[in-house]
């Protein structure tokens, strides 16, 4: 076959073809090793912590009940995203403390008549994730909030869109335990 494909090309342009088609596929190579530098499916989490313990965050605003709310989305987002284990506090290797530092709702778009269209909750928070059994902190984030708007007349709510919200909000506290790369 080799013979077939190549018996129309001189020695000299035989060699020059496959030095060429080698190269081609050794840069192939290359470039799909290099792109697949830094993906794995290893967890981001550290691997000494197996277990963690989410306490009813603290809350430091006027809107009651947001405390409880958010503590089991975080424990719901922590379940679903990574590979701890909830537990009591005295089985846990890990604490999630979690403050609600500010509730805010903004409206974006008034209608003519000063009726609200389209507003916006956004739920601050603050977390320290500490290694129970050495005392440290693992994690200390700051001002995680995320936004979630919400529009009146298609009957969404300040209620909906703070469930929306206390899912994004979780969603960025799991993301802020992760390591590091």
């Amino acid at each position: 076959m080799k013979k077939l494909f190549f018996r129309h090309l001189s020695p000299h342009m035989h060699d020059r073809k496959y030095t060429t088609i080698l190269s081609y596929i050794v840069l192939s190579l290359l470039f799909i090793s290099l792109g697949s530098c830094g993906y794995s499916s290893k967890s981001l989490l550290r691997s000494n912590v197996r277990s963690i313990y989410v306490p009813i965050f603290d809350n430091n605003t006027f809107r009651r009940g947001y405390e409880f709310d958010l503590t089991k989305a975080v424990r719901d987002q922590i379940l679903l995203r990574t590979r701890l284990n909830i537990v009591d506090k005295d089985e846990a290797d890990s604490i999630l403390f979690g403050k609600i530092y500010r509730v805010n709702e903004n409206a974006l778009i008034e209608d003519t008549k000063d009726n609200i269209v389209e507003s916006r909750v956004s739920i601050g928070v603050d977390i320290r994730w500490v290694d129970k059994r050495t005392g440290r902190t693992i994690v200390e984030r700051k001002n995680i909030k995320r936004p979630t708007e919400f529009i009146v007349r298609r009957n969404e709510t300040l209620s909906s869109a703070s469930n929306e919200a206390f899912v994004r909000v979780a969603q960025g506290i799991v993301e802020a335990m992760e390591e590091d790369w």
